[in-house]
């Protein structure tokens, strides 16, 4: 885009006396104010530009949620899932309102606080028990369904187009459960291992994309179905060009290696059961002798290729960090107590790598160094914050004991305004990251949408330009101390994003000479 010398100071030049018009200051005087005037209108493109980036979300967000959540499409759900069979006054629309209502609240509310609520905002006297009634197994379906158009409509944008853009998506999945009453273990059955102890447990799988914010998947299930078995199940959900990150307890050599044949990218940590062998000579690796060597060389990482698994081995690069003294005295002495409770001895293989943090990726060195690939992985820690404040705000772990239909229904109504508050952060985050190169912090930034449920609400139900105006002001609320903290002797989010941003230029300018060469 260029930008021309405007009108006004052609006619300023034109108007000149002549001696200033020739002389070599009058002209170089000219020039520079030209190109401050460039300057600003530079200045003033970028400003209207993410000016734009706020304008265009809040249009299209309040838009969809009108639409959404309008008496029209919320009939044709309820319709659907036969939750709406015949014509009444209290209206799917009603039922909704209040079950967001109710999960907005920090405590539950009773079924007496619904109906006052109905009576207040809808002008409509309904009893408690009716109210209690209409939690059905069709007002299950129905809120559900609802989740699930928000989770395909989702308004998203990238942070900033050189934050790891070798990758199409920056994968990063965690679960966390949580006990229920045991009048819910039909529904959500407990955790195996402590089966006697907790006979209800619901596990929320988790999986977003850390260069947009988008959530990928969002699944409620019981406590008995592990990480692991997620990982298999969901395996073909991952495209070519994709970096997933996984914790240990998604672990699985074969679903790690399919990645690769699919053509994308892991980093995970490597399972304590799993053996590894040199490349050249196929002997196995003891993590007692590496230690060893590792302490003579004063050495606190290192990588090499190596062979992993049990009958076909897969080439793939290990990571190895030796963990502090204390953190392998704690290892030590808590699975010395695990074992000896179940009868069992912990074998000198196990304690040896007990001294390491161990990871496995098809990342090669040359793109990512150990510290790179280690600060990546650290990306993951953004998920137990997530769930941290789900928990301390969004209150989802302390629902009350209820009957399931209910209990249900509330759970999908928490879920329905954590994705509409997490779509409002992630947006502001990208507006203020490119403003002004900080991170709102998402703690502070839940806790104040957590206080703001009537501004929310009014997004959808007030018309487009207050609707607008109620979003905008309600964002602007972030630019008041909602930034991420430095904490002491940590990186922080922004430090990592900023390397990786540096890391992606260099990575598309090498591109870009290695394709000039082919040309």
């Amino acid at each position: 885009m260029t930008y021309s010398t405007p009108s006004g100071l052609r006619a300023a030049v034109i108007h000149l006396p002549p001696i200033l018009l020739h002389s070599r200051q009058a002209i170089f005087g000219i020039r520079l104010y030209s190109r401050l005037l460039r300057l600003f209108g530079l200045i003033c493109f970028r400003l209207y530009k993410e000016g734009g980036i706020l304008s265009e979300f809040t249009g299209s967000f309040s838009a969809m949620l009108r639409e959404v959540f309008s008496e029209k499409e919320l009939q044709k759900k309820a319709a659907a899932s036969g939750f709406y069979r015949r014509k009444c006054n209290f209206t799917p629309a009603m039922f909704f309102d209040i079950l967001l209502y109710c999960a907005s609240r920090s405590e539950t509310s009773s079924l007496s606080q619904a109906s006052c609520h109905v009576k207040a905002i809808h002008g409509f006297k309904i009893t408690k028990q009716s109210i209690d009634g209409r939690f059905t197994e069709g007002a299950v379906a129905f809120v559900k369904e609802i989740l699930k158009e928000l989770l395909e409509r989702q308004l998203t944008k990238v942070m900033c187009d050189d934050f790891l853009s070798q990758f199409n998506q920056v994968r990063i999945k965690d679960s966390t459960r949580f006990t229920v009453p045991d009048k819910l273990r039909e529904h959500f059955k407990g955790c195996g291992r402590n089966i006697k102890k907790i006979q209800a447990c619901v596990c929320i799988q988790y999986e977003y994309d850390a260069r947009s914010g988008k959530i990928l998947d969002l699944n409620v299930t019981g406590g008995t179905r592990n990480d692991a078995t997620d990982a298999s199940e969901t395996k073909t959900e991952i495209n070519p060009g994709d970096l997933a990150i996984r914790d240990l307890g998604y672990f699985n050599l074969s679903v790690l290696t399919g990645f690769v044949d699919q053509g994308a990218n892991f980093i995970s940590r490597l399972n304590t059961s799993i053996l590894v062998f040199e490349p050249d000579t196929e002997k196995k690796i003891t993590f007692k002798e590496l230690y060893d060597k590792m302490s003579k060389q004063k050495l606190m990482r290192c990588d090499k290729q190596v062979l992993v698994g049990k009958g076909k081995l897969e080439k793939l690069r290990l990571i190895v960090q030796i963990v502090p003294e204390q953190v392998y005295e704690n290892r030590i002495k808590k699975i010395n107590q695990y074992n000896k409770a179940h009868g069992w001895t912990t074998s000198e293989e196990y304690k040896a790598r007990c001294r390491f943090n161990l990871f496995i990726t098809n990342v090669s060195s040359q793109e990512f160094s150990i510290e790179q690939t280690m600060l990546l992985y650290r990306l993951r820690w953004q998920v137990e914050l997530m769930f941290k404040n789900w928990k301390s705000i969004c209150k989802i772990d302390k629902i009350q004991p209820m009957k399931y239909e209910r209990f249900a229904c509330l759970l999908f109504a928490k879920l329905i305004l954590i994705l509409l508050n997490m779509q409002i952060i992630c947006n502001a985050q990208v507006y203020y990251f490119k403003k002004r190169r900080q991170i709102l912090s998402e703690y502070k930034c839940f806790k104040t949408l957590g206080e703001s449920f009537s501004l929310l609400r009014g997004i959808w139900t007030e018309r487009r330009k207050r609707s607008e105006k109620m979003l905008k002001n309600l964002m602007s609320q972030f630019s008041a101390n909602h930034w991420k903290e430095k904490r002491k002797n940590r990186t922080n989010l922004i430090e990592i994003i900023e390397l990786f941003i540096c890391k992606s230029k260099y990575y598309a300018y090498i591109v870009g000479i290695k394709e000039g060469d082919k040309a």
